[in-house]
């Protein structure tokens, strides 16, 4: 599992110290934060945050919205600024940033503000997994009140029971959602992934053993039993030596 990471382009200490606080609370990793636009780029570039927050009148070559424009795509934004004006508004709209803050901001409004936008990306996501896939690795679980971000590489495997699927990663987190074990693999479209019982999907890299004998296979601490209707099959996608 990996926390959602923000990164904070702001030059006002005190604005970006407020951020960095409320980052913070909300439970979410700071990816980094600068004052300057071209190291800014440079940083959110190498970085890949999941969000960022830009203020508009900052240090650099570039201004907010400059910077925006050069950063199209790479991460949902939020413009949080002093600017107040319908000219400025406009400009910064042609980004298509996920929000256009005024200061003084409101830490609630804020935060729900982000909570918004790491929704509206999931929805985004949901809309054209498989199109993702090819991009990314990983896939977006909802926990109380946040969205955390868990790598396909970290699911160990995926165990049902009744509409309820429960993913348990390789670091022993579980993850429990309101979805049958059908529609959980739909959304993996992952050929990394096989069900081998009508309760179990293991991860096919995560295999430490199979006794063949007694229908059994180890993915990470676990001791899974193998369906025979399954077994067949998974033996035949390994690779193994007689």
């Amino acid at each position: 599992m990996s926390t959602l990471s923000i990164y904070i382009v702001e030059d006002e200490k005190l604005y970006a110290n407020q951020l960095e606080i409320l980052v913070d609370e909300l439970g979410y990793h700071l990816a980094g934060m600068s004052a300057n636009s071209d190291t800014a780029k440079i940083e959110i570039e190498d970085i890949k945050p999941d969000l960022i927050l830009m203020d508009i009148k900052i240090d650099g070559s570039m201004n907010g919205i400059d910077l925006a424009s050069h950063l199209l795509h790479q991460a949902p934004l939020i413009f949080i600024t002093s600017f107040d004006d319908e000219a400025t508004f406009e400009r910064a709209k042609q980004t298509k940033p996920y929000a256009y803050i005024v200061k003084p901001f409101d830490a609630s409004n804020l935060q729900r503000t982000i909570e918004l936008a790491f929704n509206k990306l999931k929805e985004e996501e949901d809309h054209d997994w498989q199109k993702d896939l090819l991009f990314k690795d990983y896939f977006f679980v909802k926990n109380r009140n946040r969205l955390e971000k868990v790598s396909l590489k970290e699911v160990n495997h995926l165990e049902v029971e009744d509409r309820y699927s429960t993913i348990h990663s390789e670091n022993g987190r579980k993850y429990v959602l309101r979805m049958s074990m059908g529609e959980v693999m739909e959304k993996l479209q992952s050929s990394e992934f096989m069900r081998i019982h009508r309760k179990y999907t293991v991860n096919l890299h995560k295999i430490r053993s199979i006794d063949t004998q007694d229908n059994l296979i180890y993915v990470g601490e676990a001791e899974l039993p193998i369906s025979r209707t399954h077994k067949d099959e998974l033996l035949q996608r390994l690779d193994w030596l007689q």
